[in-house]
């Protein structure tokens, strides 16, 4: 009996996802576990799973459709079986299809390219967004296009003329969540922010210290350290507004915000006040390589209950982010700065100074508790110490 294939559920708060790619067609044999399609949600790009053995007896969705939870995307059946929408309905196999394999970034072969260049979801993603026909791509290593290399072409077109001046971008379902998040954030939450200046010489000085025994840590895991230790002492900036009241966190899950190819990605250090830092160094490493190469699965981008967005990277001194719903802070790290500042003994010295910007959910949250957050974490991170 023929089995239908049916969009899972894929996480908190995801109800829908866009179909990526198929990697199988009509016919072909299929194993359980096998990987059928990529899903791309605002969180992550996961694999659909085959639920069982069999062929592929037909495809529902289609190529860059929208589906939404428990929606039909295919169907599996025996050899020679044959399956129409308007045949009676196959019974719904219960076994759950996993979707939290994180290697999601098997390529599908282009069926249309003679000489079956395979095409990354990536690249897939980029050509829609870019309006790019992949068969007028040239992959760089002649094997596999990527996304860089849709973005190259289209770099190329754009020299070469363009009548009407400009292109559309077509936003994919990452950026077109995230879009829509902010936009209820901006309007539906009354936010405030605090902004408080921090030395950190002594937190790159452990830093360095650190290095010479082996350990490397970035400044963002020694910060995130320092954040989840002064969230203990102020539990309502790791809450959330609801309609009837404040729920209060006891878990520290602090998500970091991270760039990623086709949008933002917030993995989630959980329980992040528990690990040392050599443990947190080591997961942070870890999530934010999956971010970037959009291989996070859901347990991985789910439960945040504060979240971090440090820019010092890039340079800017100074940002105010939007609290990430429902969530009822979020923490803004800039670029540290080297400062001229009065010595001990009449002389000057020159301080490393970041700042660090708190916006709150002002239902859950007043200025003097946000002021009080941030001179806790101003004195962590100026005392910094810690056993990793």
């Amino acid at each position: 009996m023929a089995t239908e294939v049916r969009l899972p559920h894929l996480g908190e708060s995801i109800d829908s996802a866009v179909l990526v790619a198929w990697h199988k067609q009509v016919g072909d044999a299929i194993k359980r576990g096998d990987e059928l399609a990529d899903l791309e949600t605002d969180k992550a790009t996961l694999p659909l799973e085959a639920p069982k053995n069999g062929v592929l007896l037909a495809i529902v969705a289609a190529e860059g459709e929208t589906v939404s939870i428990g929606e039909l995307l295919s169907v599996i059946g025996r050899e020679g079986e044959s399956w129409t929408p308007e045949s009676e309905s196959p019974a719904k196999d219960t076994s759950p299809i996993s979707t939290v394999n994180t290697a999601v970034s098997i390529p599908a072969a282009d069926e249309e390219s003679p000489a079956k260049i395979k095409i990354s979801p990536v690249a897939r993603r980029k050509a829609r967004e870019l309006g790019v026909d992949l068969a007028s791509v040239v992959p760089a290593d002649g094997l596999k296009i990527g996304g860089a290399d849709v973005e190259a072409h289209a770099r190329q077109t754009a020299r070469t003329g363009n009548a009407a001046g400009r292109r559309r971008i077509e936003l994919n379902q990452a950026k077109r969540l995230t879009g829509k998040r902010m936009l209820e954030s901006a309007q539906n939450v009354p936010q405030f922010a605090l902004t408080i200046d921090a030395d950190i010489r002594n937190l790159l000085k452990f830093r360095e210290g650190a290095k010479s025994t082996g350990d490397n840590f970035s400044l963002t895991a020694l910060l995130i350290h320092a954040t989840a230790m002064a969230l203990r002492d102020h539990p309502l900036l790791n809450a959330s507004f609801e309609d009837d009241g404040i729920t209060v966190f006891d878990a520290i899950n602090i998500g970091v915000a991270t760039a990623a190819e086709d949008g933002l990605r917030v993995p989630v250090i959980h329980d992040a006040d528990k690990l040392s830092l050599t443990a947190l160094g080591g997961k942070l490493g870890e999530l934010a390589e999956k971010g970037r190469e959009n291989r996070l699965s859901p347990g991985e981008v789910s439960g945040g209950t504060f979240t971090l967005s440090n820019l010092g990277m890039t340079g800017i001194t100074h940002f105010t982010p939007l609290v990430n719903p429902p969530q009822s802070a979020i923490l803004g790290v800039a670029a540290a700065r080297s400062v001229v500042i009065p010595g001990t003994g009449g002389e000057t010295e020159i301080a490393r100074i970041m700042s660090l910007t708190v916006a709150c959910d002002h239902r859950v949250l007043d200025g003097a508790e946000a002021a009080a957050f941030l001179a806790s974490l101003k004195s962590a991170v100026e005392s910094f110490a810690s056993e990793s």
